[in-house]
């Protein structure tokens, strides 16, 4: 009987989970060389403060930046944060919100030298689907689009802002084609993403 509740069940929960779905502007952005960062203070034997009050600071930072273009955060993972933006976002603006964030580390006296905080951004556009477990996040997004724009940032390179055809769609739909590619200098590249295979993506080099 318990196995039968559960199959009666089975098509509420898939109709719940198609109602609750989202298309999004969809942003991770990832410090890089943190690990080697990490393993040097290690080396060092320094405190593990050191590398965590710098991986905290980039995170907080991030953060506000992506408020202030009414952005919203979704979680962190390690070294890395996920927000997303809604649909009625201006795509420009989420593009300034990344240039900000990729240019605004470098002149922090704090982290210099082996220290200096430098990071890389991804950009997608997509239907996601409510993957939310508890009453904290009220819209937690899921969706191949959100396995994409991860696979993204993961081919990106430091400073870089890398993003898919659908976000550059969405751009040109509110900025003509020439006006943005000469306003922002995108370059075209082929890159191979686990588990999605060769996919065309455009990268700006923001700093």
């Amino acid at each position: 009987m318990r196995r039968q509740r559960k199959v009666e069940l089975l098509p509420q929960l898939v109709e719940s989970i198609v109602a609750d779905t989202a298309d999004v502007f969809l942003l991770f952005v990832d410090l890089c060389g943190s690990t080697q960062y990490k393993r040097k203070c290690i080396t060092q034997k320094q405190p593990d403060l050191i590398w965590i009050f710098r991986q905290l600071f980039f995170l907080q930072r991030a953060a506000d930046l992506v408020k202030k273009y009414n952005g919203v955060i979704v979680k962190t993972i390690g070294d890395e944060l996920f927000a997303f933006f809604e649909a009625t976002t201006n795509p420009e603006d989420i593009l300034k919100c990344s240039i900000e964030i990729v240019q605004g580390f470098g002149n922090i006296k704090s982290f210099q030298d082996d220290s200096r905080i430098e990071v890389k951004v991804s950009l997608d556009f997509g239907l996601t689907y409510n993957g939310s477990i508890d009453n904290i996040h009220p819209f937690d997004p899921i969706g191949s689009s959100v396995d994409r724009c991860a696979r993204l940032n993961s081919i990106a390179t430091k400073n870089e802002i890398v993003f898919s055809d659908d976000f550059l769609l969405s751009v040109e739909s509110k900025l003509p084609n020439p006006k943005f590619k000469s306003k922002y200098g995108y370059k075209v590249r082929t890159e191979e993403l686990k588990g999605i295979g060769k996919m065309k993506c455009y990268c700006i080099m923001a700093k």
